[in-house]
């Protein structure tokens, strides 16, 4: 693909699963059945074709990011992005990175993701080794968070102030998110905003007005309040030994 197709390739798989590699969804009243991050429909009068093409559903969920993403070019270079309903509605535009009718960037806010480490795997690492990649790691993001995954890991906290122990957590992919970039993409008709829960780090011998000054930041919002938590973590590191 060349262009900006890459970027529409990869902002209509975050869209349709949350770049998931391994969703199948099976909804025959809505003439689905669907696999993968890219979400290739095999149903009806298409399983036998894109069987032989792409192998089962079942076998093209568990091959991985590689075969999921040459089927996406396949069909792409046959009928373009119109297979797609994101595409069809723009939905997928909120994951462009830098654009979508004024979004700040793809994928979802740091907030949104769990904790994870060396042995994980799962949609939460394929997103890490992502973004790892998007800062020059060259990562393959097989969703298996492994020694290489933990080596770039440890690198990014070692340059951005942060512990070095390989742990993901909320600081972290904060650092990630706001290295890369990317913002929590607007949601449609979103209620009051609910405030997050206080960082659940140990106290390390931190007074009590500390703390909670610490805790009422997490809720803190607005332009910015990434970068603010990103550069107190690493004073807090600093004065307390305590980990990301």
């Amino acid at each position: 693909m060349t262009g900006s197709d890459p970027d529409i390739g990869a902002a209509i798989a975050t869209a349709e699963s949350g770049r998931d590699l391994h969703v199948l969804n099976n909804t025959p009243a809505t003439g689905d059945y669907s696999v993968g991050a890219w979400q290739i429909n095999y149903y009806g009068s298409l399983r036998a074709s894109r069987t032989a093409q792409f192998g089962s559903p079942e076998q093209l969920a568990k091959g991985g990011v590689g075969p999921q993403a040459e089927a996406c070019v396949a069909i792409h270079s046959g009928s373009g992005w119109s297979a797609w309903s994101t595409y069809n509605s723009g939905a997928y535009k909120q994951y462009l990175r830098g654009g979508g009718g004024g979004s700040g960037g793809g994928g979802t806010g740091s907030s949104s993701q769990p904790t994870v480490q060396e042995g994980d795997s799962g949609a939460a690492v394929t997103t890490l080794q992502l973004d790892l990649d998007d800062l020059g790691a060259k990562l393959t993001a097989d969703g298996v968070f492994g020694p290489l995954t933990l080596t770039a890991v440890k690198s990014f906290q070692g340059k951005h102030g942060l512990t070095q122990d390989g742990i993901v957590g909320p600081l972290t992919w904060a650092a990630i998110y706001a290295a890369i970039g990317k913002s929590t993409p607007p949601l449609p008709n979103p209620g009051p905003p609910s405030a997050p829960p206080p960082p659940s780090e140990p106290a390390a011998g931190i007074s009590g007005p500390a703390l909670s000054a610490w805790s009422n930041l997490q809720t803190t919002t607005g332009p910015g309040a990434n970068a603010t938590l990103v550069k107190l973590a690493g004073y807090r590191n600093v004065i307390t030994g305590s980990k990301t």
